[in-house]
């Protein structure tokens, strides 16, 4: 089968251009699992809360709004 120097050239140029599109796809791989090894070693940094801070949490909450209510209430009847 003959294929012509401009056909030749045509398919060498495509797999040049393949090549690159694979070199390119095995890099972002390579930076993506290292991505992934980061955020897996993190420590997480939430931390648990006791039982007594979650209460004084709640009465806190509980007189914060009581505050804000009356605030608002002195503010309408002002």
């Amino acid at each position: 089968m003959f294929i012509s120097n401009a056909e030749k050239q045509y398919l060498f140029d495509q797999i040049k251009a393949l090549a690159r599109e694979q070199n390119l796809g095995f890099s972002e791989i390579t930076m993506l699992k290292a991505k992934i090894k980061v955020l897996e070693n993190k420590p997480a940094l939430k931390k648990e809360k006791t039982s007594a801070q979650l209460k004084a949490q709640r009465e806190y909450m509980r007189k914060y709004t009581a505050r804000k209510r009356a605030e608002k209430l002195a503010q309408a009847q002002a």
